[in-house]
């Protein structure tokens, strides 16, 4: 028992405490006539993995920090970057950077390039050459605008360069293959989804009771997955991030007072509502395309329900064996009280913006 209470924590205690970090850049080419601008934006914790921004050595990187080493990140991420046509590369020149803060205390380092290019082509390749230096985790979220049309394409280790066809739009099949696929990627790293649900089963009980929790659970952020993701309903995402980490509380505590799980899908549903506006800050995020929108945004939901099946179903049989034993008290009190920390503390980073490391 204690074996599992040593994987848990070393799978969340490696994820890094923040856990919607998901080691991703971003990039928007936008094609006007014969200019295209190409802007990319990388969170600053992932740059701290290969520079070193700490001028003052002070274990802080502050703005101005980020400022003066704006020019050597241009030059890496040029390099880094190529854009393709007609066999091409295309020369970037840099057009500016600047730092950005969101509203839940994270910081990025917005950086941009511009070029010309031919009037009268029709297709564009980009490539991406950031998994060996990022890790092979890291992940790519592309826009192109050219004209009214929007495409998007996911780059990773595996898939670093693809193309854009400027004619018509990309395969509807490719793009809904992305977003199941980023949708099961949210909960595999989705360090919070993963303890809120592990919170839920914990307790074992029937699996008529799990049945309802899955579903309540389901039905609750798909509905708000999709009145946000259409913009429906718009919630600040510091609250959304906040409410997400009192869930997992609330569960936590409730598994050391509770001795049966028969209610537990009403809590489930109510809780599983604010779980969906953070779905959907994810595909905020990477932005939903203008067409293909339905058939993308049932794609990502898709993935979430299969990433989450898949983890219920490896955990709760062992969950069930754990009940049929005398070690049932010792597995639940320890579990939650490994889940009770870490929804405490991303409570007080998301809601008071602290910053705590527990690595």
């Amino acid at each position: 028992m204690n074996f599992i209470l040593a994987i848990l924590i070393f799978l969340v205690c490696n994820s890094t405490i923040s856990a919607h970090e998901i080691n991703t850049s971003y990039s928007v080419t936008d094609i006007k006539d014969d200019k295209l601008t190409f802007s990319l934006r990388v969170d600053e914790t992932d740059l701290e993995k290969i520079f070193d921004l700490d001028e003052n050595g002070d274990q802080t990187v502050t703005h101005d920090e980020l400022l003066v080493n704006l020019d050597d990140l241009q030059g890496y991420f040029k390099s880094k970057v190529g854009l393709i046509v007609a066999g091409e590369g295309l020369a970037l020149k840099t057009a500016g950077g600047s730092v950005y803060r969101d509203e839940i205390g994270n910081t990025f380092v917005d950086l941009s390039y511009e070029t010309e290019v031919p009037s009268s082509f029709w297709k564009m390749t980009l490539r991406v050459n950031l998994f060996s230096d990022f890790g092979p985790r890291h992940k790519h979220l592309a826009k192109l605008f050219s004209g009214d049309e929007l495409q998007q394409a996911i780059f990773t280790v595996a898939d670093p360069e693809q193309s854009f066809s400027l004619v018509g739009r990309a395969s509807i099949f490719h793009q809904i293959f992305q977003f199941v696929w980023l949708g099961m990627e949210h909960i595999f790293i989705g360090y919070d989804h993963i303890l809120f649900l592990m919170g839920l089963i914990v307790l074992g009980g029937s699996f008529r009771n799990l049945v309802k929790i899955v579903t309540s659970f389901t039905a609750a952020h798909s509905l708000t997955l999709i009145l946000a993701a259409l913009q429906i309903v718009v919630i600040p995402t510091r609250l959304v991030e906040s409410v997400i980490a009192l869930s997992i509380v609330y569960i936590a505590v409730e598994n050391f007072l509770v001795k049966d799980t028969d209610q537990r899908w009403l809590i489930t549903f109510i809780f599983g509502l604010m779980h969906g506006f953070g779905f959907a800050n994810v595909l905020t995020e990477l932005g939903l395309p203008a067409k293909g929108l339905v058939p993308s945004l049932l794609s990502f939901n898709i993935g979430v329900e299969i990433g989450q099946v898949i983890m219920v179903a490896v955990a709760f049989p062992i969950i069930l064996l754990v009940t049929r034993t005398r070690w049932q008290k010792r597995v639940v009190y320890g579990l939650s009280s490994v889940i009770l920390i870490f929804g405490l503390v991303w409570f007080l980073e998301r809601a008071f913006g602290l910053n705590f490391s527990l690595v």
